[in-house]
């Protein structure tokens, strides 16, 4: 995934969103790579306060391990 993130103009709980291209096939496979995504993100003990965030989903995020996929956003937060 990839993860772009901007200051929060409100500064308290961060926002999501996630983005998906045509490149993952059908809806389906698009919408099953956002859940995953987004649950990923709420099961965060610490999500970034004060940020935007922007994940761009890579076609793995739909087949990759959950336990990895949380790993990977967690690593991916704590670059920032």
């Amino acid at each position: 995934m990839i993860v772009v993130a901007a200051p929060s103009p409100q500064g308290e709980r961060p926002r999501l969103a996630v983005v998906t291209t045509k490149g993952f096939g059908d809806a389906v496979e698009r919408n099953r790579a956002r859940r995953r995504l987004r649950a990923a993100f709420a099961g965060l003990e610490q999500p970034p306060i004060g940020l935007d965030l922007i994940l761009t989903a890579r076609i793995s995020a739909r087949t990759v391990a959950f336990t990895l996929l949380c790993e990977d956003l967690r690593a991916a937060l704590g670059r920032l």
